[in-house]
């Protein structure tokens, strides 16, 4: 994963500290909702989408956004952690502990965003969630939350963009804010924050992202755009003018920088990645 207040990199399951950061700037003085959408339109990478989406939401009286995307996953079941994408105006370290540890499964909103589109209150309920009655968050996991600051807030489920991949943000309350003052705002801001929420989704599900071990190089690239235009390991050869012997080199390291079974494999998940067609990462 690749971590960025942050873009959480992908990589090594249990190696959270060697995850980049940097800081997110969470502005004030976002443009009205045309505006930013406007302006998610010309982004053409994930930092300025994200930073974007902080500034937006920032003024609309949030004060942190999470937000969480796994390209692979299907309905409720999460994709594999090298390949999720996790931003977060949080602490480095708070979010190393939230993901390690899983404790977003601690969340009835998470759980609730992954089945569902729209805006859901932390105050919801099991029942409203559509969990277990005997659902229940740790203690662990209520002192996490209320040691950073995830006492106050919404959560929100975005539309899916294809049968695979799902996304979901959590929107946390000013310091000082309860769960009713969120509630309120949600309720004034209507559908402006699920349209801002759902469009910056799409505009970083649309962007390539790869962390340092999940980076096609430029030919890597170049021989699996051309196996999925469907030409054989001798038509690559002569369009690219390099061997069979290197076309196959470029095709085995694609398949084990994608952790691929295949070639096939390697091309579905090149293109679940954004690295395919693409220009230069």
């Amino acid at each position: 994963m690749e971590f960025r207040h942050g873009i959480l990199a992908r990589g090594e399951r249990n190696e959270f500290d060697k995850w980049s950061v940097r800081n997110s700037p969470v502005g004030i003085g976002a443009p009205g909702l045309s505006e930013f959408l406007s302006s998610l339109l010309r982004a053409d990478d994930i930092e300025t989408v994200w930073a974007l989406t902080c500034t937006h939401m920032n003024a609309l009286g949030f004060g942190g956004v999470i937000y969480g995307y796994s390209p692979t996953s299907t309905d409720h079941r999460i994709g594999e952690p090298e390949e999720l994408l996790v931003l977060s105006t949080l602490d480095r370290r708070a979010m190393n502990v939230f993901v390690q540890k899983g404790l977003f499964w601690q969340s009835l909103t998470f759980n609730w965003a992954l089945r569902n589109t729209g805006i859901a209150s932390w105050s919801m309920s099991a029942q409203e969630a559509g969990m277990p009655e005997s659902f229940c968050v740790s203690e662990d996991a209520q002192a996490f939350f209320e040691k950073v600051g995830l006492t106050a807030g919404c959560t929100i489920g975005v539309p899916k963009l294809r049968r695979r991949g799902r996304a979901v943000m959590g929107l946390l309350g000013q310091r000082d804010d309860n769960q009713q003052d969120v509630d309120e705002r949600c309720a004034m801001l209507g559908d402006d924050l699920f349209v801002a929420a759902t469009y910056a989704h799409r505009s970083l599900a649309e962007l390539p992202f790869a962390a340092n071990n999940r980076r096609l190089t430029r030919r890597q690239r170049e021989v699996l755009e051309w196996i999925a235009e469907g030409k054989s390991v001798a038509e690559i050869g002569c369009i690219l003018s390099i061997s069979n012997a290197t076309v196959e080199k470029h095709l085995r390291l694609a398949r084990e920088t994608l952790d691929a079974d295949s070639t096939a494999h390697a091309v579905i998940k090149a293109a679940f990645l954004n690295q395919l067609f693409i220009g230069e990462l």
